[in-house]
């Protein structure tokens, strides 16, 4: 780097200190972006691995290997494409780019994925799968990962960082309920419903179509708005060596680490619960199906909940503390249901489908006290890292935690499909009796504790790992002060 550029990269870094909030236009502007990741996440989590073993036949652990490997490449990709965002310079800037690129493919990705050939079965499908979600993921990850880094780099500011992270939060809260709300409500509702195989297809191209015009949205509208961000970090392109020594240099901060290892073992927790939500409903709580579409909606309602909730807390308690009793919460909330079942405890339907609605909102409440949390407590860690190391990494430390969310889901997936087969779990339900098969008794309740006090467990370990955090809101005021003085130094 030469000495003009680095007093440009200086006098920007100071200018960016002192700018103006945030716009509300550009706040919606840029969290309308959110659409893409929250209708992917929600369509997938909700109903892909139900529509691959009880739809399509294919066997509940081919269906999580295909997942694992899937979201492993594509977590080993989010470094690098991090890197390369971190590092990358162009008229567009360098985040957006890869935004636009990105658009048309996950689009077609996702159409794929839920159009699936009735020809093929077994290995041919995993095959197919397997392809058709690298894809999906790697495409994905070249929206998300600059994406969120962007969002980092609007303000410096400690609260307002989270007022962007809240933006975000909401329109994925709206991506969720379009998401069950077309599942559930408009393409799965007919005779066949969830065994309809025919009604998956326009279901997968619809969702698609609506993830294609909000990646458009939030990469073209936010380009005036790229000048807020900080400048890349020297002139010289990306190499193996370069991006081996930012990905060590990243896990030499320790509030990075912290957050990383706690991120993995939350995400392992949420795919594990999650992926076998649908047969839990369906199964062990024998919902009809509009209780099954209201169980979908509630965490999105309780999400939208959990934004005043995360406020308060940010008010009065440190970003760490507050993580730590959301996921206590969390906890109680995935294990208490199936433990008061078993036990005989809760009352019959439909007291008993009220009483697991309010839980499902109040475990959404505390999912985004912990995002909001986790991706403000990320950016911090950001600044400290240009404190500690003189750069800065907004696209890799996101990259990392989107690794940690990906890896660790596909584990989770792993690991839930892996259950089903072992708790004798059947597969091809749709070809097997439909809604009315015989499931034993021994199997459901395998499959409620996968559900719910497995899930649990991962959550609480995640918040004991919290503790190891220790850049609170005067540490990282202080930071703040002393990388103003070293550039108005420079």
């Amino acid at each position: 780097m030469t000495l003009s550029t680095e007093r440009l990269g200086a006098v920007r870094a100071a200018a960016l200190a002192l700018q103006p909030r945030v716009g509300l236009g550009l706040k919606t502007l840029y969290a309308s972006g959110a659409l893409v990741d929250g209708i992917s996440s929600t369509a997938l989590s909700s109903f892909l691995f139900f529509y691959l073993t009880a739809v399509c036949g294919l066997s509940g652990s081919l269906a999580g290997v295909s997942a694992f490997v899937a979201l492993g490449v594509d977590a080993v990709a989010d470094p690098l494409i991090g890197s390369i965002s971190d590092n990358g310079r162009s008229r567009w800037g360098r985040r957006h780019p890869f935004m636009i690129v990105s658009a048309v493919p996950i689009a077609l990705m996702f159409g794929l994925i839920f159009s699936i050939p009735s020809a093929l079965s077994g290995w041919t499908l995993f095959a197919y799968i397997t392809l058709m979600s690298m894809g999906l993921r790697i495409s994905l990850s070249l929206f998300n990962v600059p994406y969120v880094a962007m969002g980092a780099e609007l303000t410096d500011d400690y609260a307002e960082r989270s007022s962007i992270v809240v933006f975000r939060i909401l329109f994925g809260v709206v991506a969720t309920i379009a998401a069950v709300s077309l599942g559930y409500g408009v393409f799965l509702k007919g005779q066949g419903g969830l065994i309809d195989r025919a009604a998956y297809a326009p279901f997968g191209w619809t969702c698609g179509a609506l993830m294609l015009v909000a990646a458009l949205v939030a990469s073209l509208a936010t380009l005036h708005g790229r000048e807020r961000l900080h400048a890349a970090i020297d002139a010289h392109g990306p190499s193996p060596r370069r991006f081996a020594g930012e990905v060590a240099q990243v896990f030499r901060n320790p509030s990075f680490r912290t957050l990383f290892f706690a991120a993995t073992i939350f995400f392992v927790a949420q795919g594990v619960g999650g992926t076998v939500g649908l047969h839990a409903n369906k199964y062990f709580w024998k919902m009809p199906t509009r209780v099954i579409q209201a169980m979908a909606i509630a965490p999105a309602f309780g999400l939208i909940c959990g934004v005043p909730i995360s406020a308060a807390l940010a008010r009065v308690l440190e970003k760490r503390t507050a993580l730590m009793i959301s996921l206590a919460v969390l906890c109680v909330c995935q294990a208490m249901p199936v433990t008061l079942q078993l036990a005989g405890l809760l009352p019959p339907a439909p007291a008993l489908y009220g009483i697991l609605l309010c839980v499902a909102a109040l475990g959404g409440a505390m999912i985004t006290c912990c995002l909001v949390a986790f991706q403000s407590m990320t950016a911090d860690a950001a600044d400290e890292h240009e404190y500690l190391f003189g750069a800065r990494r907004e696209g890799l430390f996101f990259a990392g935690l989107s690794f940690a969310a990906k890896a660790a889901s596909g584990g989770g997936v792993l690991i839930a499909g892996v259950s089903l087969d072992l708790i004798g779990f059947p597969t091809d339900i749709a070809a097997h009796g439909g809604e009315h098969i015989l499931i034993a008794p021994r199997t459901l309740i395998g499959l409620a504790l996968v559900h719910g006090p497995v899930a649990a467990v991962g959550t609480l370990i995640a918040a004991g790992l919290l503790i190891g955090y220790r850049l609170g809101k005067r540490e990282h005021a202080k930071l703040l002060e002393d990388l103003a003085r070293r550039r108005a130094a420079v």
